[in-house]
């Protein structure tokens, strides 16, 4: 059993997986392989990075192809990258393609035939030397290239880089794991209530770490320890990046980061509103607070003059002692909400069941677009 253990924590994430199947497509789409192909990895990238088991091991045990979306040619490539470290079509192809190449795919207007003509016509393989050709007006002796295509490139060139850090997620791809997390907790014994929190309950459009805020009824410091110790041995979990009585924090197979935090139950309205933020909605309460004359933290609500604390079980009584009207989480973005929220003209947010019609749209940014 012991030896069995060892060996999983070493499979690649399904989110590893994921990120080798895409820059295959990415590189036999600047090749001008046949666009089925092309489709065939993305869509086997999405499926893998959707599962919640590991798909590695699913592949090492033959059953990765009954999976929709993989076939027994992709299962074995992902065997591949557990033996080792990656595809070997993907191995090969680094050596003949420049690895700054398939960055040009990521700038408005240039398509993999485009930037294959870029960079055997031109003989342009770095992002400066793109940027240069641009300056040079080379660009445009491409058929179907021209000014346009230059300025693009060129205001891609100019942006700066981001600081490195953890990336984000869409919102779709990550909620119905956050939210069937947030079920399972809600089952066990030791939790009367579990929530989401951050910018996923805020549901922005991409989210990063996926927080959920807990708290039951038992003695805090068992219950506290029982469902973090419980939260850290569920199956999906991946890695158990820190562990402590009240916080814990996982990642899954998909590559999604979770915290969870075990709060006191009087106070479980005030950290999940702290929680929830955002971070300018936040500082914003607090300063229009402490013109009221009090002092907000995720602990509690300090009124100055008294010292009296005031903890709240529940978001309503928070907003409700700060003199607002609920405010609901979508709305937390310090757009004026508060000034809203004090003179009861809070607008009324639209509910899935008043939808009446589905909106989409194309784009020629993928094979089958």
């Amino acid at each position: 059993m012991i030896a069995v253990v060892a060996k999983a924590k070493t499979l690649p994430r399904n989110a590893e997986v994921a990120e080798q199947l895409e820059l295959l497509a990415d590189l036999l789409e600047i090749e001008g392989q046949a666009a089925f192909r092309v489709l065939a990895y993305r869509r086997a990238a999405s499926r893998v990075r959707e599962t919640g088991t590991p798909v590695a091991q699913l592949a090492l045990d033959g059953t990765a192809k009954e999976l929709p979306g993989i076939g027994a040619t992709i299962q074995d490539k992902i065997v591949q990258i557990v033996d080792t470290g990656e595809i070997e079509a993907l191995s090969k192809r680094r050596k003949t393609i420049p690895p700054e190449v398939v960055e040009f795919l990521r700038i408005p207007g240039l398509g993999p035939k485009t930037v294959r003509k870029i960079w055997q016509e031109l003989d342009v393989t770095t992002l400066a030397e793109l940027k240069d050709a641009a300056r040079a007006q080379r660009l445009r002796t491409l058929p179907g290239l021209g000014a346009k295509t230059e300025e693009s490139v060129l205001k891609a060139a100019g942006r700066k880089k981001k600081v490195a850090g953890p990336a984000r997620t869409l919102l779709g791809q990550a909620l119905p794991a956050l939210l069937a997390v947030v079920e399972v907790l809600r089952e066990h014994p030791a939790a009367d209530r579990v929530c989401e929190a951050g910018s996923a309950r805020r549901r922005k459009e991409t989210v990063r770490d996926l927080d959920i805020i807990a708290f039951g009824s038992l003695a805090v410091a068992m219950m506290s320890r029982s469902l973090t110790d419980y939260f850290t041995k569920l199956t999906w979990v991946s890695e158990v990046v820190a562990k402590g009585p009240t916080k814990a924090t996982v990642v899954s197979h998909e590559g999604f980061r979770f915290d969870l935090r075990v709060v006191p139950p009087e106070s479980y309205g005030n950290l999940l509103q702290h929680f929830t933020g955002s971070k300018e909605h936040n500082l914003a309460l607090r300063e229009d607070a402490v013109r009221r004359g009090f002092s907000v933290s995720e602990y509690g609500i300090t009124e100055v003059e008294s010292g009296e604390v005031f903890t709240a079980e529940s978001e309503e009584e928070v907003f409700e002692r700060l003199g607002y009207a609920y405010i609901p989480p979508e709305l937390r973005e310090n757009s004026g909400e508060l000034e809203a929220a004090r003179k009861g003209k809070l607008p009324v947010l639209v509910e899935q069941g008043q939808l009446r019609g589905d909106l989409h749209t194309h784009s020629h940014w993928s094979a089958d677009g």
